[in-house]
């Protein structure tokens, strides 16, 4: 069975809750409190898990919230590797306005990574990789904390690509622009504005989506661009042309973590021996599970089986 491998830098614990009505300055009682071990790579792990994939999850956690974010994991996911950093793991915060359906996110920042920590991490990732497969994956999603460099991931595709495994991709800002420019990626999940962003393409409609992201698989450095589309569905482009899938209608509880499903459903596809056409609506089919629940739920798999 083909095993994907996780790697968050910059995990966090989510804390979800809603409330009647938000009033400035005056004191907000939440209801509903939930946390859960959240960040990008956690969650396709979580997502990837939910469905019945081997997904080994490898994270960066530390000081006084590290051991409650460990915990928390374990509940959903009960094995993973830790890297041991000494600033605090982040806490990130979502409340639901029950009178407005808006919901409100405060994401923190996340530690610094020292040097020597970023020579640990890299040594852990390296070790890791070792007792892999070939034709396994890595999955790097989610942001990078402080100190690690732009280039760090990659530098871990060239170590997956070193070890014989492929790499997906899942970031913004800096690291995915030094990423796409003097990496190798297999699979580079991106959202909408991502795509315009790293190709300089204004993206006014589904064609001009499909011209860049086939520009991206056209400079070899990419295999498959995976795009989201939100309710106008998403869009696979590789080699062989494009794919396209429609959103499927829902009542949508939250869109948190969403993202991550749809790419970790996308990844579950695959290692099953779905065609890549298959695999981008298994991809759909998982982020609409995970916006059917509120909050940091994510996918269950009994959702995901009646959506067809």
């Amino acid at each position: 069975m083909t095993r994907i491998i996780t790697y968050t830098a910059n995990p966090a614990i989510d804390v979800w809750a809603q409330c009647d009505q938000i009033v400035p300055t005056e004191k907000t009682r939440v209801r509903d409190v939930r946390y859960d071990a959240g960040g990008g790579g956690i969650n396709v792990a979580r997502v990837l898990t939910a469905l019945g994939a081997d997904a080994l999850p490898v994270y960066l956690a530390g000081g006084a919230t590290g051991p409650l974010f460990e915990t928390l994991l374990k509940r959903t996911i009960p094995k993973g590797e830790v890297i041991a950093i000494s600033g605090d793991t982040r806490l990130s915060e979502v409340v639901y306005e029950r009178s407005t359906g808006r919901e409100l996110r405060f994401v923190a920042e996340g530690p610094v990574i020292t040097a020597q920590e970023t020579a640990q991490v890299l040594d852990h990732v390296r070790r890791t990789l070792d007792q892999a497969s070939t034709g396994d994956w890595l999955v790097a999603s989610g942001s990078l904390p402080r100190g690690l460099p732009a280039r760090h991931y990659r530098d871990l595709a060239e170590m997956a690509h070193a070890k014989g495994l492929l790499f997906a991709l899942d970031c913004s800002g800096e690291a995915l622009r030094t990423s796409c420019r003097e990496g190798r990626i297999d699979l580079l999940k991106l959202s909408k504005s991502e795509l315009g962003e790293i190709t300089h393409h204004p993206l006014t409609d589904r064609a001009s989506v499909e011209t860049a992201a086939l520009e991206l698989v056209g400079g070899g450095r990419i295999g498959r661009v995976l795009v989201s589309l939100g309710p106008q569905g998403a869009l696979l482009a590789d080699k062989h042309g494009l794919a396209f899938a429609p959103a499927i209608p829902i009542e949508v509880k939250s869109t948190v973590g969403a993202g991550d499903s749809f790419l970790g459903g996308f990844l579950y596809g695959l290692t099953r021996g779905e065609t890549p056409a298959d695999a981008l609506a298994t991809a759909i089919k998982a982020g609409s599970a995970a916006c059917l629940n509120p909050g940091t739920q994510l996918v269950d798999r009994g959702q995901f089986d009646r959506l067809g």
